[in-house]
């Protein structure tokens, strides 16, 4: 078991949660024994001036009622997709997955192979992949498994406990010491939300960027991020977005529409 330094090192934020991250979007539909499906999608634009940046297209599969596979198609303004992100929960907190974008080459993801697991990073086309085993932290949470986290512990977020979590940052090959925590109740688009907030631990909590996530009150599904995406403008420099996922958008889906997320093909935005 890796022990943990509160000694943080100083890294920059440059990741993100998926938003990774499109919460438990319709898990209501997913009873039964058959395998059930939710798409939906979301609008990033930069922070500062709306200005477009990317469309997201969910596919969600579920499995008895729990989530066990995710592909996200994100498009350029015209709709053609640029990149894309396949997750399969073979771990609720840190499951496998992997992200590559067409525009640059960049690849990261965690994969397994047998009993051992390996997380791996390539900053562009032209780069080595780097791979590293993945780090035997006890609950470690990767990438759209931070939706699972808050989720497990929502009751002791809006209680106004203040959770550490090791975050797993590929880039990194390593995780990072964040802590979460529950900042206020508020309503977006006229939907009542609960805003929980992801930043360092430590005393570089004070000075580093922090990432807050809006999830609905009624269903728990996240409807808005704000924060370091982990997609990259052409300078090589995490998005700093907005994005909304609207809940009217959120529908049925099926196989179909699961494997044409998988199969699109990817090149760069014209």
């Amino acid at each position: 078991m890796k022990k943990r330094s509160r000694l943080l090192r100083a890294p920059a934020l440059t990741f993100a949660l998926v938003l990774w991250l499109g919460g438990t979007a319709g898990a209501a539909l997913a009873s039964g024994n058959d395998d059930t499906y939710v798409v939906y999608s979301g609008t990033a634009v930069a922070q500062r001036g709306d200005q477009f940046l990317y469309h997201e297209q969910h596919v969600l599969r579920y499995r008895d009622g729990k989530i066990a596979e995710r592909v996200v198609l994100y498009t350029c303004r015209d709709g053609s997709p640029f990149a894309r992100k396949e997750v399969v929960y073979v771990d609720p907190f840190s499951p496998d997955f992997v992200l590559e974008d067409a525009s640059n080459g960049m690849r990261e993801g965690i994969r397994s192979a047998g009993k051992s697991r390996e997380v791996f990073f390539r900053g562009d086309s032209s780069a080595p992949e780097k791979t590293s085993p993945l780090p035997a932290v006890h609950g470690l949470v990767a990438d759209a498994g931070f939706d699972e986290f808050v989720r497990a512990h929502w009751n002791d977020l809006l209680a106004g406990h203040s959770l550490e979590m090791d975050f797993l940052v590929p880039s990194r090959l390593d995780d990072i010491n964040f802590k979460v925590q529950h900042v206020r109740s508020d309503e977006t688009d006229g939907v009542p939300v609960e805003v929980f907030r992801l930043k360092l631990a430590g005393i570089l909590g004070w000075v580093a960027p922090s990432i807050d996530v809006y999830y609905s009150t009624k269903d728990r599904t996240l409807v808005r991020y704000v924060g370091l995406s982990d997609l990259r403008d052409r300078s090589n420099q995490n998005f700093n977005a907005l994005i909304d996922f609207r809940p009217p958008d959120r529908k049925p889906g099926d196989r179909q529409a699961l494997l044409n997320a998988k199969r699109a093909p990817l090149g760069p935005c014209k």
